[in-house]
């Protein structure tokens, strides 16, 4: 389906006025794109690791607003009463702008930068849209990201990824919290891990790691929980995967100990450079040992444990 889109820049003390004016023209959608409100939030909440900074620098001091039409809307008319409306409640006419927009830009487009690829030395991650042959006993998980963080292209999903390639032999316990699209289970369910678990809170997350699991015939080796940790199975697991914002690491600390036996590797990734620190000082408070990290661009992916382990060689 196509939309007219209006694309007007102006500063933040005329934003109402200027919404205002296009909400009286008869929008059918309207986005407003505000750096000064997103770095307001990141400052308030500290939890927003993910954020990427650059893109709202990339705006500037400028609110951006985006109005949407319908496609047969006389463009002429608009412009005419926009000017007219400008000039008389602002006093200027801002710069604006109108393109056509389709909804595939934002529905399908972004599976053309989605390709085959490989995330380890025995791992390749491929799109459901892709034909792959795989070579030898290169294990290839499928995936349809669909709303759920976990394509495996971000840096601390890869070194989450390294560390499971290295460390299942086969056989081994896995759980995975804060799974997502549920990547990491399943990688390690390629691998040969004997028995899996996937959890998650969120419940877009929980129903792309059931797809997924279900679309690589792992279902008898993984079982996917919507929930959080206290709401698994107590037991002890070889291996705990958590991906996931520091902040969140930082409160699971404390009981994964109850999950964790001393030969129990736990990779924890999702960390920010700037939190390194918090983490490796609660690590030591609560008797972990840090066995050996990596680091991805800004990111950092730990490998710990309640005990001593021999540390491989790079």
């Amino acid at each position: 389906m196509e939309w007219l889109e209006l694309e007007v820049t102006t500063g933040p003390e005329h934003q109402e006025t200027v919404s205002g004016i296009l909400l009286d023209q008869g929008v059918q959608g309207l986005e407003i794109v505000d750096p000064d409100a997103f770095r307001q939030v990141l400052d308030e909440n500290s939890y927003l690791d993910f954020a990427d900074d650059g893109l709202i620098d990339s705006y500037g001091d400028k609110v951006v607003i985006r109005a949407y039409f319908s496609p047969d809307s006389n463009i002429e008319v608009l412009k005419n009463r926009l000017e007219e409306e400008f000039q008389k409640q602002l006093g200027m006419i801002l710069e604006y702008g109108f393109k056509i927009r389709d909804d595939s830009e934002w529905k399908d487009n972004w599976k053309k930068y989605y390709r085959t690829f490989k995330i380890s030395d025995r791992v390749t991650i491929k799109p459901t849209w892709e034909d792959y042959r795989p070579s030898g006993n290169e294990a290839v998980v499928e995936l349809e990201p669909g709303m759920a963080f976990g394509t495996g292209s971000h840096e601390t999903t890869r070194m989450c990824a390294f560390f499971l390639d290295e460390l299942i032999k086969g056989g081994e316990t896995v759980l995975d919290l804060g799974c997502g699209t549920g990547i990491l289970g399943i990688i390690a369910a390629k691998l040969g891990a004997a028995e899996v678990t996937c959890v998650d809170i969120d419940d877009a997350a929980y129903r792309a790691c059931v797809e997924n699991v279900s679309r690589n015939n792992v279902s008898g080796t993984v079982r996917v929980i919507r929930g959080e940790l206290k709401d698994t199975e107590s037991k002890k697991y070889d291996i705990i995967v958590i991906n996931i914002i520091s902040d969140i690491i930082l409160s699971l600390l404390p009981d994964l100990k109850n999950y964790s036996s001393e030969g129990t590797n736990i990779l924890l990734s999702g960390i920010i450079s700037d939190r390194r620190e918090d983490i490796v000082n609660a690590m030591e408070k609560y008797g972990y040992k840090l066995i050996r990290e990596k680091k991805d661009g800004e990111w950092v992916a730990m490998q710990i444990c309640t005990g001593f382990l021999f540390r491989p060689t790079l």
